[in-house]
């Protein structure tokens, strides 16, 4: 039985197949053109959130690099990864300051 790419993931089952270059490359399209799409509405909408450097938020939070550690462990405060660096929404640590 031939199955997609996609249609593997979503089973969200463990399973060992095997699978082409062809196949690979484009689901990798996909994603791309999915992110990039959602990203453009996202702009779009003007719903573009401001992101912080790991200093700049502490800075902002008056907290250590420790605590915004801790802070990241308990999922009080969720950063992203951009380019393999961390960053965190300008919206997420405002909400933390309002409360």
């Amino acid at each position: 039985m031939k199955q997609s790419i996609k249609e593997i993931l979503n089973e969200g089952t463990a399973r060992i197949c095997m699978i082409t270059a062809a196949d690979l490359k484009e689901v990798i399209r996909d994603t791309v053109l999915e992110t990039r799409r959602s990203l453009e509405a996202e702009v779009a909408k003007g719903q573009s959130d401001v992101l912080l450097t790991r200093q700049e938020a502490q800075e902002r939070l008056s907290v250590s690099r420790t605590t915004l550690w801790k802070w990241e462990k308990k999922k009080f405060l969720c950063p992203i990864e951009v380019g393999g660096k961390r960053r965190y929404k300008l919206s997420d640590i405002n909400e933390i300051l309002r409360k």
